[in-house]
């Protein structure tokens, strides 16, 4: 029976183990090679390989040496991947109650440098506030009971803490206009939500801008982009009707071109802030 422990894969366990078959096929190997210069059985390094099983320093050394894989640098960088694979993060307290798709994005963010978001759905999770973001769960899930609404609040709070902590990461939002028109939970609720968006707005590493609703005909979609610590590649979640999905590659490319434009339809900061300005005092 497979070990129960290691079926569900992370985004960073498949970064590693993609990379360990890249430098296999490179050097012109099988998995079989691998396995008997590893000492492991052929299975094992496909589950390797394919992030559902831990690789060990020891194993990585090994795949290394057999690939031939010299460069200290790039040494370095999988290294560092095998390590991150392997540690524990406070979002490891929330498996059994919330998607592993959450839990990726939380490491995520933990990496990350700096973010550039387009809002179109709802305000940025970043920046809600626990009563705004409690009425957006409610909305997009009725059925939720109140115990998984608020661990989901537990950990949405949490994440938040990256942008206060120590050594904050940067965060550009670029946010439909309509979004601080339309009313979630209470007006009281949206009003607090709208003086919070001022408040963060202040810190310098937090730049809002609205985005006219007439500069986006026809446009629906929310994503973000994540700029991430080396030797990480640059991700974008992208919002759709079944959840956020993780792209990479050229995808990102496209969608970093895609969130130029809407930043250069938006709003500048300070123009951004008298409209938050208004809409609150509308309220």
């Amino acid at each position: 029976m497979a070990d129960k422990r290691f079926q569900k894969r992370t985004l960073r366990g498949i970064w590693l183990g993609k990379a360990l078959e890249e430098i296999r096929v490179e050097a012109g190997l099988t998995a079989r090679d691998a396995a008997a210069h590893i000492r492991r059985d052929p299975s094992s390094v496909s589950r390797m390989e394919d992030g559902r099983i831990p690789v060990s320093e020891e194993v990585l050394d090994g795949y290394l040496d057999m690939c031939g894989i010299t460069d200290p640098h790039r040494r370095a960088d999988l290294a560092t991947i095998r390590r991150d694979a392997a540690q524990s993060g406070w979002w490891d307290g929330y498996k059994g109650d919330v998607v592993a798709t959450l839990m990726d994005r939380a490491w995520i963010e933990s990496k990350a440098v700096s973010i550039r978001s387009l809002e179109m759905n709802s305000l940025p999770g970043l920046l809600q506030t626990p009563a705004y973001a409690e009425g957006v769960m409610r909305l997009v899930d009725p059925s939720s009971s109140d115990v998984d609404i608020a661990r989901w609040l537990e950990v949405r709070m949490t994440r938040q803490h990256i942008l206060t902590r120590h050594d904050p990461i940067g965060l550009v939002s670029v946010i439909d206009e309509s979004l601080l028109q339309r009313v979630v939970s209470e007006r009281v609720v949206m009003k607090a939500q709208l003086d919070y968006l001022l408040e963060a707005s202040e810190r310098q590493n937090v730049e809002l801008r609205v985005l006219p609703s007439s500069a986006h005909a026809g446009v629906t979609g929310s994503f973000e982009v994540f700029d991430l610590m080396d030797p990480y590649p640059e991700v974008a979640y992208v919002g759709t009707p079944a959840g956020d999905i993780c792209v990479e590659g050229p995808t990102v490319e496209v969608l970093s071109r895609a969130y130029d434009r809407f930043l250069a339809a938006s709003l500048d900061p300070a123009a951004s802030r008298g409209l938050i300005i208004a809409e609150r005092d509308n309220l």
